[in-house]
């Protein structure tokens, strides 16, 4: 029984010992280099999501809408497999919502789009592993600080006996006697999660998940338990130089 015992300690010991050398040397082959840069560009869909308020009941029930990011990036090599990644991005968030009513010989539809636009500051860990002489995965989790640059909001309303009616206005800022506003803070902060494969040392396509934190609803314009988050979801390609 003692011989059975050991044996499979044994067995179990260097199944143990060559999965660690494996998982050294495919980090190990990452080696660390010098600091070098890259361009990323891809398509955003992204949300807004909150309530108005827990004692109202009501969520912000809005429908995704399409955008775009482009930027770039710089790789700060700290030890093999691990890198420190900043970046600059100019990006676009926001969401859509559409209402529609009818009845007998009666019939209205409104619709809104909020186009807020940011400068996005990620700072990642970036955790890599070349999986062949040509392919290099890696995952990315950090977080990001994104400062409102402008943006507007679009409202239309129609309905069947003729009446109809559009609306632009800023989605920063707090109303005023003269313009309406959204009632967004500027300033965001959030965690970003995601993943990608760089082909031939070059060439770069992922996936990233921007989670906003900070409340973006401004208390002046909304109630003070108004709770309002960025979300938005990328596919990036990119080129590393």
């Amino acid at each position: 029984m003692k011989k059975c015992f050991m044996m499979a300690v044994l067995l179990l010991g260097g199944m143990t010992a060559t999965s660690a050398q494996e998982i050294r040397a495919m980090f190990g082959s990452d080696h660390k280099g010098k600091i070098s840069y890259g361009i990323r560009a891809g398509l955003n869909v992204s949300n807004i999501a909150g309530e108005y308020g827990p004692d109202s009941g009501d969520k912000l029930d809005l429908d995704s809408r399409v955008g775009f990011h482009v930027g770039g990036v710089v790789d700060i090599p700290i030890t093999n497999g691990f890198y420190v990644q900043p970046g600059l991005l100019f990006t676009t968030r926001g969401a859509k919502d559409k209402y529609t009513y009818s009845e007998s010989g009666y019939s209205e539809e409104s619709s809104a789009k909020y186009r807020p636009m940011y400068l996005q500051i990620p700072v990642l860990a970036s955790f890599r592993a070349d999986v062949s002489e040509s392919v290099n995965i890696q995952v990315n989790v950090g977080p990001h600080f994104a400062f409102g640059l402008g943006g507007k909001c679009k409202s239309e309303y129609s309905d069947s006996d003729g009446l109809s009616d559009s609306e632009k206005y800023p989605f920063f800022g707090t109303s005023t006697e003269n313009e309406e506003h959204f009632g967004a803070k500027r300033f965001d902060v959030g965690l970003s999660f995601g993943a990608g494969v760089t082909f031939r040392k070059h060439y770069y396509i992922g996936i990233v998940y921007d989670l906003g934190l900070m409340n973006m609803a401004i208390d002046k314009e909304w109630s003070k338990d108004a709770k309002f988050h960025n979300r938005n979801f990328s596919i990036q390609l990119g080129y590393n130089f």
